[in-house]
């Protein structure tokens, strides 16, 4: 489970609660990213290989 370090609609504490509700869950804390619909060119190719990890 992906959650933003600097998200502040939801912060860490939500992220880990909602993980520890989840069977199996892996929270990853992603630095700097928050609480909208775009990434900065950086969070991107960390947001895809945490996918691309989780689902092979």
């Amino acid at each position: 489970m992906l959650h933003g370090s600097d998200d502040p609609l939801f912060p860490r504490a939500h992220g880990e609660a909602l993980a520890a509700q989840i069977p199996a869950a892996q929270l990853e804390m992603v630095p700097g990213m928050g609480h909208h619909p775009f990434f900065s060119p950086g969070l991107t190719g960390r947001i895809a290989g945490s996918i691309i990890r989780h689902t092979t």
